[in-house]
């Protein structure tokens, strides 16, 4: 047992959570990006200008790895690089608008193929992972990285 939690609970939801998510991820981004890319666009997308070591704490990828992910998503229009007005030295990364569309209609794909799956549930238990929406949100704060600007 941990932290008073049953084990077994805690790999369930771990699981259900990755089952979800893969599944949202492969039926929605198509063949354009790969996961990580897609999750790199996300994360630009929903904290804004951001420097490249940041995104790389965020994403959990090696700052190598990340600059050859931006470089793909800036070859494909998604991105743009800038000069970071605190520092010149350093450069942020922020979408385009051809990067908010695409990240605008994967959210919408999603969204619209979480909705259906709800609705073909029985309607008390989607009434229950509704009602636990608010305890999912604040599990996802607590693990989400910290950054500077958050």
């Amino acid at each position: 047992m941990t932290a008073g939690f049953d084990d077994d609970d805690v790999a369930r939801l771990r699981i259900a959570l990755g089952r979800i998510s893969r599944f949202l991820d492969r039926l929605s981004r198509g063949d354009q990006l790969t996961r990580t890319q897609a999750s790199v666009l996300a994360s630009v997308m929903r904290l804004g200008p951001i420097r490249i070591s940041e995104l790389a704490d965020v994403e959990g990828v090696n700052p190598t790895m990340l600059s050859r992910i931006v470089a793909k998503l800036e070859d494909a229009g998604l991105f743009r690089r800038l000069p970071d007005p605190a520092d010149g030295r350093v450069v942020l990364v922020e979408v385009t608008e051809a990067g908010r569309i695409e990240q605008l209609r994967l959210r919408a794909e999603r969204s619209e193929l979480l909705s259906a799956r709800l609705a073909a549930l029985p309607p008390a238990r989607a009434d229950e992972l509704l009602a636990a929406l608010s305890a999912l949100e604040s599990l996802a704060d607590e693990l989400a990285p910290r950054t500077e600007n958050g």
